[in-house]
């Protein structure tokens, strides 16, 4: 798939990634609410992946965002692209009975030291076989994630037409790295920059 730029993008060609607040506090990520607060960015990040995905999106059905904030993302690119969104929950967080539910199975990730083992379900309705979809969440660091919700919508059928995301870490994990082989993926960290006139 897409090649990812091989330095980091600079914050000038794309001024939403310097929203994010990056400074160091010792616990191994970043706080991106100043993201979503910051006017303009949440709409200049859609804004990059409608052109990113601009090809593939008259084939797109639905938008799927990652709990939590990966629920904004799906909602401010299915409002723009006109496409509904299916929510990734995690594990436990759907008020549904088993049978009408389906999930990952479960892995670590970043933060297993903390928290163990996540899992994410969704409903079971919402996942019809021969759909495509853009899977969206704010930030990939292990790639574990995302990497589970892909298999579970493919398990099912579902096509990922692509990935996007504000930041991806790329040599630091098999998984992360994964994923620019196997999908289309927009990560503004890294991917090449697009002018539209």
């Amino acid at each position: 798939m897409a090649d990812p730029s091989p330095t980091p993008v600079p914050f000038a060609a794309r001024p939403y990634l310097a929203a994010v607040d990056r400074t160091p506090r010792g616990l191994g990520r970043f706080d991106l609410t100043s993201f979503f607060a910051a006017p303009g960015a949440l709409q200049a990040f859609v804004a990059d992946l409608l052109v990113h995905f601009a090809a593939a999106l008259p084939g797109v059905d639905a938008v799927v965002g990652l709990d939590a904030l990966g629920f904004v993302l799906a909602g401010a690119l299915g409002a723009a692209a006109d496409r509904p969104v299916v929510l990734m929950r995690k594990r436990g967080k759907l008020a549904l009975a088993d049978d009408e539910k389906v999930g990952t199975g479960a892995f670590s990730d970043y933060a297993a030291a903390r928290e163990g083992d996540k899992a994410f379900e969704v409903r079971r309705d919402l996942l019809k076989p021969g759909m495509s979809v853009i899977v969206v969440d704010e930030w990939i660091d292990s790639g574990a994630q995302m990497t589970a919700v892909c298999c579970l919508l493919e398990a099912h059928d579902v096509r990922v037409a692509g990935i996007g995301t504000l930041q991806l870490k790329e040599g630091k994990h098999a998984a992360a790295d994964a994923l620019w082989e196997r999908y289309d993926v927009f990560a503004a960290n890294r991917s090449p920059v697009v002018r539209t006139e």
